[in-house]
């Protein structure tokens, strides 16, 4: 369909299953590096906090350059498949690979052991670009419905939640099924690839069905596009405020197995308080569409935001309240996650269609700042608790070896990991106060 926007008629129901089975690749991707990668290189690899910090935050910083190019590039392909489909296959048939090899345990330790990850995690980020980029672009261009976006991101957040189920409970499982850490971790990496490789190929097999419009590219260079996707007046407030969402969400990712194994005592903790969140988060993505058809998405969004919030400061209460507060907090943190997850993801598609009038996109860009956005922000909620590991003083440790951590280390992990986030959460709303995009078929607001 040439120079015109799909029809007004629903997409099949299969396109929308097919396309939110790619959130699986996705989550897989974040949660379990998020989640195992920092505590990996501090208690198995022997590498400082801070330098894993920033093992973490370089492949991130590299993404973040590279990927606004991979949306340009996908803009200008031209293909039968459509642009974006094999930007997306040729990252299915790279990501697994690379993704095993991050966990494959190198016989180093210290600065050698961290050169090997984050070599390898640089490489694992540029192909999982390879697949988000496009992937994320994909609703903004295939239906022209406002309320159909949020079906395709409903369907996205649902299998987000597969996702993170997988990466964040069942990953910690299979990883402390060998009492060999090492080979614990290699096992794990072999599984969570499968997963890839299925999730990736099956969206790229799942969504031929989706229409295939052409608009013509912008032909400017990157820095002339990115001077236009910040000047999209909804998209730059959109931006800062899914940042901080990441980056609340991604400290708090990251900070579930130290408090588990540390505060809590038990590490077998970390897949119950996972599913805890995961449960909630699959079976909240219908109620917060249901929301955002009431009182529209953005206010949807900042609901979501606040009960995630809630969640965040009942947790900093675990010594108080142990297990079950733990329980009822995480659920709370998963129904706000939820919304976070779904929402923003749909505002963007809406943005992506609100462009300007001439017939050109450049949705691929706008996904590509918002994907190496989205990365990064992950990337500096893991770093801003290894930078409270590492002012409260903890100790790494290698396999096998046991360290008592001080008073110190504790509370600041503690803090890092639950009321930290929970702030960098709140503070989303102000951006979000200025966002107007709305449904162009509501009318004026009362």
């Amino acid at each position: 369909m040439p120079g015109s926007e799909a029809g007004p008629r629903p997409l099949p129901r299969s396109v929308h299953a097919w396309y939110g089975t790619g959130a699986v690749a996705l989550g897989v991707f974040n949660t379990v590096p998020g989640l195992l990668l920092l505590i990996y290189l501090t208690d198995t690899l022997a590498v400082s906090p801070a330098l894993a910090g920033a093992v973490i935050f370089l492949p991130k910083l590299i993404d973040l350059l590279v990927s606004p190019y991979i949306g340009i590039w996908s803009d200008r392909t031209r293909s039968s498949w459509g642009p974006r489909r094999p930007w997306m296959l040729a990252g299915a048939l790279t990501l697994p690979l690379l993704f095993a090899a991050v966990f494959a345990g190198p016989p180093l330790q210290g600065a050698g052991a961290a050169a090997y990850v984050a070599a390898l995690f640089v490489l694992a980020a540029l192909a999982s670009s390879m697949f988000v980029v496009p992937y994320t672009a994909m609703p903004g261009e295939i239906t022209s419905d406002y309320h159909e976006r949020s079906t395709f991101n409903t369907w996205r957040t649902a299998f987000a939640g597969l996702a993170l189920l997988l990466g964040g409970a069942l990953a910690p499982v299979i990883q402390n099924v060998p009492e060999d850490p090492v080979t614990g971790y290699r096992l794990m990496g072999l599984f969570m690839g499968a997963v890839l490789v299925l999730s990736m190929l099956g969206t790229v097999v799942g969504t031929r069905r989706a229409p295939r419009p052409a608009f013509r590219p912008r032909s400017e260079g990157l820095l002339a596009q990115l001077r236009v996707a910040f000047a999209h007046r909804h998209f730059r407030v959109l931006f800062p405020a899914n940042l901080l969402m990441a980056v609340a969400s991604g400290t708090m990712v990251a900070g579930v197995p130290y408090v588990t194994a540390n505060i809590m005592g038990e590490p077998a903790y970390t897949s119950i308080l996972m599913v805890c969140v995961l449960v909630p988060l699959m079976a909240a993505a219908p109620l917060w569409k249901w929301l955002s058809l009431r009182v529209d998405k953005k206010r949807a969004a900042a609901c979501s935001a606040a009960v995630f919030a809630l969640g965040g400061l009942g947790l900093l209460l675990i010594p108080l309240w142990g297990v079950p507060g733990a329980v009822f907090s995480s659920v709370l943190v998963g129904v706000g996650l939820s919304g976070t997850m779904m929402l923003p993801a749909s505002m963007l598609a809406d943005c992506m269609a609100a462009e300007d009038g001439s017939g050109r996109r450049q949705g691929g860009v706008l996904s590509g700042v918002w994907t190496s956005g989205e990365a990064m922000a992950q990337a500096v909620g893991t770093g801003l608790l290894s930078l409270s590991l590492a002012l409260s003083g903890y100790v790494e440790s290698g396999a096998g070896e046991v360290v008592q951590q001080s008073g110190t280390a504790l509370r600041g992990m503690l803090i890092g990991s639950t009321l930290l986030p929970a702030a960098v959460m709140v503070c989303c709303l102000v951006p979000l106060m200025f966002y107007r995009l709305r449904d162009p078929g509501a009318g004026p607001r009362k």
